[in-house]
């Protein structure tokens, strides 16, 4: 059997942001495109940090003990991706072994490890992808 790597599942292109991106225009990425991360890259396209579904929520507290919706909305006008964005993120390369990418995001707790080649980001491997792997695997026994 040959060994699935990284390359074999990830999701390409991402949808990415820079890092002085709005936070309102994070979320509304998010929720247009049905994803939970966002990698904030620089111009040239190497990965400066990750705004996850979780950095978002942690971002809204405010709203939740009391502030009201506007005012909330008002906010994310003005706070940036980088300001949120977790930045010590682990990645793997395109020819890292699938294995490997999900005990890496087993051991860390990560819903996702972006993929990057020569420095520059060329992909993400999700949950959502792993899921994606064993539902085909598992409705083609044969293959």
């Amino acid at each position: 059997m040959t060994q699935l790597l990284v390359r074999d599942l990830m999701s390409e292109p991402v949808k990415t942001v820079g890092p002085t991106r709005p936070l309102r225009e994070v979320i509304r990425l998010m929720e247009e495109g049905h994803i939970r991360h966002v990698p904030v890259v620089d111009e040239n396209h190497r990965l400066l940090g990750i705004v996850s579904h979780r950095d978002v929520l942690r971002s809204q507290e405010g709203s939740l003990s009391g502030a009201p919706t506007v005012e909330q909305s008002h906010m994310n006008r003005w706070i940036e991706a980088r300001w949120l964005m977790t930045k010590e993120v682990r990645t793997v390369n395109p020819d890292t072994s699938a294995l490997e990418a999900a005990l890496t995001m087993r051991s860390h707790g990560y819903g996702c490890v972006p993929v990057v080649e020569r420095g520059v980001l060329v992909g993400m491997v999700t949950e959502a992808d792993f899921v994606e792997y064993a539902i085909q695997s598992l409705s083609d026994p044969g293959a």
